[in-house]
């Protein structure tokens, strides 16, 4: 066993990190607003075409209020990538409406737009909302899902949570939909411990602000005329993320390059997932799935568990889940193949090279 645990996806801090909370909680701004906060949003906002950010505490508060800004409530249909996180779902459940889960193409291993406009055209009631992921870092083909999407009327959700970074041309993914959605948590390519963020219109952001701070109206007490959440961004995490963001350029080289070397070292076992033309990742983490299909995948992921190597499974399809069974899935199934053979390997940006060669080494002694 290794002297030190190799993690998939550790946050990367140092000293840029305290300077910038410190002098947060020295300005005397330590909850919830200040000018920290007001610059995070503004630096996040150079990458988004126009559109405002406004910071909260997760990627799932980011992705609820999207859902209650695009006007979701009890009994409508939400359309949702079915290969992703939980909270894309969770989310639509929070509203009382009901997900839709929607297959993947095997492009991108994202939402398949073919099959969004198949659905939407033999639909007898239309959804509200669609919510498509961004998966791994991997753009979507999200310029043909929105123009499907439109002449449906359908409201369109990027979960970019995981996809800081990543690009269509030269377009930001988060910022082609009616709205956005990217997550900071602590296993993402930049981290403000905890948090999120919504990408919206102008018109819209105000509306979203008031409802992440309890939606009060009182102008020197608390005067409440309907129901508020709690999302908020503190201002010290906000530091955290000025930080961060300074770096995220490197983060995302360094990404791909450990990308990049899995993908020279361990082709023989694996199929990569390949960036779409005009399309470029983060490469968040570094996914694959095996190329014989006989093999199973979480044996692989146990015995580098032993070795003291955290990989994962893909995301297991949404419509697999007994929380969300009773609700509808449209495919062929293309994410549960995915799921079945596909791996995340260590991709954390202070991975070095002698621990990448180490977990190099490992999946070739199990293969061979």
């Amino acid at each position: 066993m290794s002297s030190q645990r190799i993690y998939l996806s550790p946050p990367n801090v140092s000293e840029s990190e305290l300077a910038q909370v410190g002098s947060a909680i020295e300005s005397g701004w330590i909850a919830p607003v200040g000018p920290a906060i007001d610059n995070y949003e503004k630096a996040l906002e150079k990458n988004y075409q126009g559109k405002r950010v406004l910071a909260l505490n997760s990627g799932t508060s980011s992705l609820h209020l999207a859902l209650i800004l695009a006007g979701v409530s009890e009994g409508d249909d939400v359309l949702v990538s079915s290969f992703t996180f939980a909270a894309c779902a969770n989310v639509v459940l929070y509203q009382k409406a009901t997900p839709i889960f929607m297959d993947s193409e095997n492009e991108s291993w994202n939402l398949d737009p073919e099959i969004l406009e198949r659905h939407l055209f033999e639909a007898t009631k239309l959804p509200k909302a669609l919510i498509v992921t961004h998966l791994y870092g991997m753009p979507a083909d999200i310029h043909k899902i929105v123009s499907v999407a439109r002449r449906y009327g359908v409201k369109v959700i990027e979960d970019a949570a995981e996809s800081l970074g990543s690009k269509i041309g030269n377009t930001h993914v988060g910022s082609i939909g009616d709205y956005g959605v990217i997550s900071t948590n602590g296993n993402k390519i930049i981290t403000t411990s905890g948090g999120g963020a919504l990408i919206c219109n102008e018109n819209e952001w105000e509306r979203g602000k008031y409802l992440a701070t309890q939606a009060n109206s009182g102008s020197f007490g608390y005067e409440h005329h309907e129901v508020g959440y709690n999302y908020r961004l503190s201002n010290i995490l906000a530091g955290l993320g000025l930080a961060q963001l300074d770096k995220l350029q490197s983060f995302i080289e360094r990404k791909r390059a450990i990308h990049q070397r899995y993908e020279s070292e361990l082709s023989d076992y694996f199929e990569f997932l390949e960036e779409p033309e005009n399309r470029f990742s983060n490469r968040w983490l570094a996914i694959a799935c095996m190329k014989d299909a006989s093999l199973d995948v979480t044996a692989l992921i146990e015995y580098l568990d032993k070795n003291d190597v955290e990989s994962r499974r893909l995301w297991k399809p949404l419509h697999l889940h007994n929380a969300y069974k009773e609700f509808q899935f449209v495919g062929s199934k293309v994410c549960e193949k995915l799921f079945d053979s596909g791996i995340c390997l260590p991709s954390g940006t202070g991975l070095s090279e002698d621990q990448q060669d180490s977990v190099i080494d490992l999946i070739k002694k199990w293969f061979t």
